[in-house]
């Protein structure tokens, strides 16, 4: 009984290892290439930073007054399609103070999120996430660790995905023996 167990546990291994490993090696391949766009032939936008931008994170809140190409500052869609109610309220019925609109007075309620003193400093669980993709640790710089962990990566799960192809390949040579070897 044990070991149909740890048979079927092996190959519930194999399998998933083998297709998580797919995954973390696109993650890590890309991660890589975001960190260091010279690899690709790209130019580093931001000193250290690579490609990350400020916001990159949080797509879904945009700043209040972005600057067109021709110079005229915008709203979100949000912020222009929202009429003021009554009593400092907005059209969603949500509190605020007057002129606000519901998303920025939200903004105003949660540090950490755009609004409420910036782009969600580095003492929130945001802001040091952030940190750590772009290779920061508080203030020292690791982005070469960030990088080493990517080629880490790269390579064991490309050293595992070809192991796996070798195992599934001598289970099939070994079943197909088997198969023969019952047939005669």
């Amino acid at each position: 009984m044990r070991g149909i167990y740890m048979k079927k546990t092996r190959k519930a291994h194999l399998w998933i290892g083998l297709i998580c490993s797919i995954f973390i090696l696109i993650e890590s391949v890309t991660g890589l290439l975001m960190n260091e766009p010279w690899l690709i032939g790209q130019t580093q936008m931001e000193g250290n930073r690579g490609n990350f931008q400020p916001g990159q994170f949080n797509r879904g809140a945009m700043q209040q007054g972005t600057t067109t190409n021709s110079g005229q500052t915008q709203g979100t869609a949000q912020d222009q399609s929202q009429a003021q109610a009554p009593n400092g309220a907005n059209s969603n019925g949500q509190a605020g103070q007057p002129g606000q609109s519901g998303q920025n007075a939200a903004a105003n309620q949660f540090p950490g999120r755009p609004g409420a003193g910036g782009e969600g400093g580095s003492t929130s669980i945001t802001g040091i996430i952030r940190g750590l993709h772009e290779g920061k640790i508080g203030t020292t710089n690791v982005k070469w660790l960030v990088d080493l962990v990517a080629i880490a990566l790269i390579f064991l799960t490309g050293t595992g995905i070809y192991l796996s192809i070798k195992v599934l390949k001598a289970d099939k040579k070994r079943r197909r023996r088997n198969a023969e070897g019952q047939v005669a």
